[in-house]
């Protein structure tokens, strides 16, 4: 359990929805207690997730009393950035996917693989930039 044990500092917990990402969750859990509040666990929807993984996501909220932040990518004033949802406003129709597309307008493709970094990378890194100032 020793390598699950929380370095100190800021810390964010990159939670996929799948089960290996649940088992990681899990373990830090196990090793730390409940976690303090520097460290953020956060999962990046991108509207194609099957309605199991959002459920599994939810069901980890509650089940472990952890707070997962959601987050989606999103455009503002044609500025790509991200907001926030819950089980209940996360987008289920490919949503996000679509808005990066029309603002790419172009779809992601061998020579141009944008998909993990503008869906899920860059808006956790825009949120953690605007939570911690």
């Amino acid at each position: 359990m020793t390598n699950y044990i929380l370095p100190d500092g800021n810390i964010q917990i990159s939670f996929s929805g799948g089960r290996t990402s649940g088992y990681m969750l899990h373990q830090i859990l196990e090793a730390n207690g409940n976690l303090p509040d520097r460290v953020q666990v956060l999962f990046a929807n991108t509207g194609r997730e099957m309605p199991e993984t959002l459920e599994f996501v939810r069901e980890c909220q509650e089940r472990w009393g952890v707070k997962i932040t959601w987050v989606e990518y999103d455009v503002n004033d044609n500025r790509a950035t991200y907001r926030t949802v819950s089980d209940n406003s996360a987008a289920r129709n490919g949503e996000p996917f679509e808005v990066l597309i029309r603002r790419r307008k172009y779809l992601p493709n061998i020579a141009a693989r944008f998909c993990t970094t503008e869906l899920t990378i860059l808006p956790m890194k825009r949120y953690l930039t605007n939570a911690l100032g």
